[in-house]
């Protein structure tokens, strides 16, 4: 398939190591859209608030411990690069849980926070930071209540 792909003229990166770069882009996702959601603000509002700000570098640390002790060999530089990421990132932007959670739609916080933080649980990592995102979002998981 690869070869199908170059022959196209598609550029072509093969991962060695899918858990690896499927947690990296958890990582930054369950941050992004857990700050974005809980504070109700795109990530620029996230970035400008140093309170916002600093949870936002806790949940990344609590994210990397819960992967690593999953199993995934995390670059060490993780939160860093992550950090740096979304200091890149459109001010404006926000995240679907966000958006899903201000349009009162159900939440995808199970597959998100909630899979980090029962996987904390399981391996005995704390993730205080996490489990906050969690429970503050979590009345709103079904949406609007009629």
């Amino acid at each position: 398939m690869r070869d199908a792909f170059t022959r196209a003229g598609v550029l072509v990166d093969v991962a060695t190591d899918i858990r690896r770069v499927l947690w990296e882009k958890y990582v930054l996702i369950c941050a992004q859209a857990g700050m974005t959601a809980l504070a109700r603000a795109p990530i620029g509002v996230v970035r400008e608030t140093p309170e916002t700000w600093r949870m936002y570098r806790l949940l990344l640390e609590e994210l990397a411990a819960v992967g690593a002790r999953d199993g995934v060999e995390l670059p060490p530089d993780i939160v860093d690069r992550t950090v740096k990421a979304a200091e890149q990132l459109a001010p404006e932007l926000t995240s679907s849980l966000h958006d899903d959670l201000v349009r009162g739609k159900k939440l995808e916080l199970e597959a998100l926070q909630g899979h980090a933080v029962r996987l904390g649980e399981k391996y005995g990592v704390p993730t205080p930071m996490l489990s906050a995102v969690y429970a503050a979002l979590k009345p709103h998981v079904d949406g609007v209540r009629s």
